[in-house]
């Protein structure tokens, strides 16, 4: 698909001569911020993304570092720490880079007292502007600050107040703030912030209109098309609290892949039918769609895409029930699924549904009937290798196997499984790994538990 008719493109492409529209209003501000409504960030990324590529447009650099933010003492260290890592990161891929300052600043940098603040915030800004040079462009470079999360907003504006600061005029800092909490504001009223500062404000690009133009492009005659129009109506329909409308473009979506002899795209048709519907609780509908999903899935076992779909269904059937509050139903379903995902090798899937067959378990007080399981969970999921297991949340599961085992009359066996499975678990997941099953609880406890 051309970029000529994808809306999304098309949106990517007005920021890019937005952005260079109103920077040519200032062009030396040294903090810009982009306003936005929150369901645009997704185009702010994907123009980001663009500007990075040889398509870009704008005639700034920009360099966005997604560097968590824990607090101010600790913030410039840490964007150093990362902007040296993905550079190291960025010569692997590509041997042609030459950055003649790298070998030295990495060295001064593994000499910095990562609490001494004053002493990282001066080689951050040290860094960029070698970092500047290097580029060699002569115009200015932003650096995108990007966190994936923020501890606290007033302690991040003051950090870059403090930063801009101490930059060259030919260095800026860019971030992106939501309109309706403009949590950057303080640092336009701060008196003493001398430098200038531009908002881009940008209208909104009814980001979920340019979705469905682009899920409903193509020949109408091709169920990937028609299926997708479906799918438009019946989420407009669910929004819209219509059950009926919702059930009949449901119906037309089965009709549309049941002609055609694609069994995954047949079996999700009534995974997303049935998701759509959970909201009505219309139980009898949404359990008969799932079953008859599962029967397709069946069809043809070995079929990687459709046992993938089969997983899902099994996910969906656990959610659904506990949504109703049938917890024992649930449980069943999600060590089904968590069996079917093993007898396939689908390692990732397993973890995940053993993890939520616990967390169900925990949070409905059934610890009793997952005894069996737990051991079971642990020891699957504990062969599995370091690089894989190392990407999941098994650290839940593990938590649970300890505490069955430390509850047993201690011998030397059980004192030796326990070191063991605490040196491993330690180098996978850091020596806290125990505390840190306590926020992943936070952090999951109010998902649905489906993946």
């Amino acid at each position: 698909m051309s970029n000529e008719h994808n809306p999304i493109a098309q949106r990517i492409n007005y920021l890019q001569n937005f952005w260079m529209q109103q920077r040519s209003l200032k062009p030396k501000a040294q903090f810009v911020r982009w306003m936005v409504d929150e369901q645009d960030i997704p185009l702010i990324n994907g123009f980001y993304k663009l500007e990075s590529s040889p398509y870009g447009k704008i005639e700034e650099t920009i360099v966005v570092m997604l560097t968590d933010f824990d607090s101010e003492d600790s913030f410039s260290y840490q964007l150093a720490n990362d902007w040296l890592a993905a550079y190291k990161k960025d010569t692997e891929k590509y041997p042609e880079l030459q950055w003649p300052a790298y070998e030295s600043l990495q060295t001064e940098f593994n000499k910095i007292d990562g609490d001494n603040t004053i002493q990282a915030t001066t080689f951050f800004v040290k860094l960029l502007k070698q970092f500047k040079d290097y580029e060699g462009k002569e115009n200015s470079m932003y650096i995108g600050i990007h966190p994936r999360k923020v501890a606290a907003y007033d302690a991040l504006c003051s950090w870059i107040c403090s930063l801009i600061a101490q930059l060259p005029k030919n260095i800026g800092l860019v971030v992106v703030d939501y309109k309706k909490d403009a949590f950057f504001e303080e640092i336009f009223s701060n008196e003493d912030a001398f430098f200038e500062k531009q908002t881009l404000r940008l209208k909104n690009q009814d980001i979920q209109g340019a979705y469905t133009n682009l899920m409903t492009q193509g020949n109408p005659n091709d169920p990937q098309v028609a299926f997708r129009k479906c799918m438009v109506k019946m989420g407009e329909a669910a929004g819209n609290q219509e059950k009926n409308e919702l059930i009949s473009w449901g119906e037309k979506g089965l009709n549309i892949t049941k002609q055609t002899t694609n069994l995954p795209f047949w079996a999700s048709a009534h995974l997303i039918y049935a998701g759509y519907l959970f909201g009505f609780r219309d139980t009898d509908r949404i359990t008969n769609l799932l079953d008859k999903g599962i029967r397709i899935g069946q069809k043809e076992p070995k079929d990687k895409a459709l046992l993938g779909v089969t997983l899902q269904l099994y996910s969906y059937k656990a959610a659904y029930y506990s949504f109703i509050n049938k917890k024992e139903a649930a449980l069943e379903w999600f060590i089904k699924q968590a069996t079917l995902a093993n007898e396939n090798d689908e390692k990732l899937v397993m973890i995940t549904a053993y993890k939520n067959a616990l967390l169900l378990a925990e949070q409905s007080s059934m610890m009793s009937a997952v005894e069996d399981t737990i051991p079971t969970a642990f020891k699957l999921g504990f062969a599995i290798d370091d690089e894989l297991l190392k990407t999941t949340e098994f650290a839940y599961i593990a938590s649970h196997y300890v505490n069955t085992l430390r509850e047993e009359k201690e011998t030397i066996e059980i004192k030796k499984e326990l070191t063991a499975i605490n040196t491993r678990m330690s180098f996978l997941f850091g020596d806290t790994w125990e505390t840190q099953v306590i926020n992943l609880r936070k952090q999951i406890k109010n998902k649905e538990l489906v993946s």
